[in-house]
C-alpha cells in the first residue's frame, strides 16, 4: 500500500493535516518573497555604494527633509578635489520627487536623482543603468529627464511624455530597465538642473542664494569620490576625513557593513516567521503519526509478523509523514504563489511590486515541509518500530 493510499485512510485528518502544513508554506512563501524583493533592493544599493566613496554634509539634513546628511558647500567639494588619490568628484542632488510619502512599505518613493550620468560609468561595482527606450543621457538646460520603471508606471508616463516635478513640467526621454533595485524610482536629470530645482522649492534655501555676494552655490545632498586605480579607497576615505571637516565619510567596507548589518536583522524577522510558521505546522504531523500509530498497532504488528524489518516500518511510515509534507507544501506552493501575484498586480498599480517570487524561494518552500514532515514522524514511527508484534497483535 502506497503511502498517499495509507494518508487516504482518514481524509478528514489528512486534510486537516495538509490544509495546517499548506498555511505554513503559504505564509514561508509571503514572507519569503517579501525578503527576497528587499535583498534585491538591498543588493543593488550595496553595489552602488562599495564602488565609490560616498560624502554627505555631517548635518541633519533638516533644510532640505532629506534623510541622508545635510548640504555639502562649494568649498567642502573643492576641497574633495585636492585630496591625494582622488580622481573625480561627482557631486549628486537627491531629494524626493514630492512630499507626499510613498504609499507603500519596502518600496521608494519617487527620488530626484540629479548627477553627472556620465560619471557612473566610474562606479567599480555598479555597472550604469540601461535604457528601455528612449536614451540615457538627459541633455543638460533643456528640461529632459530620464526616468525608472517604477517612476514610469506611478506617474503613467513614457519616452515622450511630460512629467511634473515639484511644479515644473520636464519632457521624459528614456525609461530605463527594471532593475528592482533603486534607479526604478529615480528621475534622473543633470546636476545643475536638480540643484535649480532644490534651490527653487527650498525657501529657505531660495533667500539665500538670492543674497548678494552669496557662495551658496553649487551645493549638493551628497558626492561620489572615485579613486586613482592601484590607490587603496579605505585609505582615501580616511584622507578625506583628515583634511575636510564637517562631512560623513562612508567609505566601501563601510557601506558593506552597515547594509549586510541591516539586512540581516530585517531577514531575520522576516524569513524567520515564516519559519515559525512551517515548524508549527510540521508539529501537525508529529500529532497526526502519534495518533495512527496508536490506531493501527495490530495492523502494525501483523507487518512484524509477515517479515517487516524494523527499518521497512520505520521507512513506510515516514514516506507517510513526508506524504503529507509533499501534498501541503504543494498545495501552499500554490496558494502563496497566487497570493503573491495578486498582491503585486494590486501594488503595481501604485507604482511598483512588493514581493519577489525566486526560484529559490520555490525550491526551498517544496522541499524543506517534506523534509520537516519527514521528520516530524520519525519519532512516532521509531516508536511504533520497537513495538513487539506480539504485544501489537492484541490491538483491535
Amino acid at each position: 500500500m502506497s503511502p498517499l493510499r495509507d494518508a487516504r485512510r482518514r481524509p478528514l485528518r489528512t486534510a486537516l493535516t495538509a490544509a495546517g502544513i499548506a498555511i505554513g508554506v503559504a505564509a514561508l512563501v509571503l514572507l519569503g518573497a517579501l525578503s527576497e524583493k528587499l535583498n534585491r533592493l538591498v543588493e543593488g544599493g550595496r553595489d552602488f555604494a562599495t564602488g565609490q566613496i560616498t560624502v554627505s554634509g555631517a548635518g541633519t539634513g533638516a533644510l532640505t527633509g532629506m534623510t541622508r546628511g545635510g548640504l555639502l558647500s562649494q568649498d567642502q567639494l573643492s576641497r574633495l578635489k585636492t585630496v591625494a588619490g582622488v580622481t573625480l568628484v561627482a557631486p549628486i542632488v537627491m531629494f524626493p520627487a514630492s512630499d507626499t510619502p510613498t504609499a507603500l512599505p519596502f518600496t521608494l518613493a519617487p527620488l530626484v536623482f540629479g548627477i553627472d550620468v556620465a560619471a557612473l560609468q566610474q562606479n567599480r561595482r555598479s555597472p550604469p543603468p540601461r535604457v528601455r527606450s528612449g536614451k540615457l543621457l538627459p541633455e543638460a538646460g533643456t528640461g529632459e529627464v530620464v526616468v525608472g520603471s517604477q517612476v514610469a508606471r506611478y506617474f503613467h508616463v513614457d519616452t515622450g511624455s511630460t512629467i511634473q516635478v515639484r511644479g515644473r513640467t520636464f519632457h521624459v526621454v528614456g525609461v530605463l530597465d527594471s532593475t528592482l533595485t533603486g534607479p526604478d524610482s529615480f528621475i534622473l536629470m543633470p546636476f545643475a538642473t536638480a540643484e535649480s530645482l532644490l534651490v527653487e522649492t527650498e525657501p529657505l534655501l531660495r533667500r539665500l542664494a538670492m543674497v548678494p555676494g552669496s557662495h551658496l552655490l553649487p551645493i549638493a545632498t551628497a558626492a561620489a569620490v572615485f579613486w586613482a586605480e592601484g590607490e587603496d579607497p579605505e585609505v582615501v576615505a580616511g584622507r578625506i576625513r583628515e583634511r575636510i571637516d564637517h562631512v560623513s565619510v562612508v567609505s566601501p567596507t563601510d557601506a558593506a557593513k552597515d547594509l549586510d548589518r541591516a539586512l540581516v536583522v530585517l531577514n531575520s524577522l522576516i524569513v524567520g516567521s515564516g519559519i515559525v510558521a512551517l515548524v508549527v505546522a510540521s508539529l501537525a504531523v508529529t500529532n497526526t503519526m502519534f495518533t495512527a500509530v496508536v490506531e493501527r498497532r495490530r495492523e502494525i504488528g501483523l507487518w512484524r509478523v509477515v517479515g517487516a524489518t524494523r527499518r521497512q516500518v520505520v521507512g513506510r511510515l515516514v514516506a507517510e509523514a513526508a506524504a503529507l509534507g509533499v501534498l501541503g507544501s504543494l498545495l501552499g506552493l500554490v496558494t502563496g504563489t497566487l497570493a503573491v501575484a495578486g498582491l503585486n498586480a494590486a501594488a503595481e498599480r501604485l507604482g511598483a511590486p512588493i514581493f519577489l517570487l525566486t526560484v529559490r524561494l520555490a525550491l526551498i518552500a517544496a522541499l524543506l515541509p517534506a523534509a520537516l514532515a519527514a521528520a516530524a514522524g520519525l519519532w512516532p514511527a521509531w516508536r511504533a518500530a520497537r513495538l513487539p508484534p506480539t504485544v501489537a497483535v492484541r490491538y483491535v
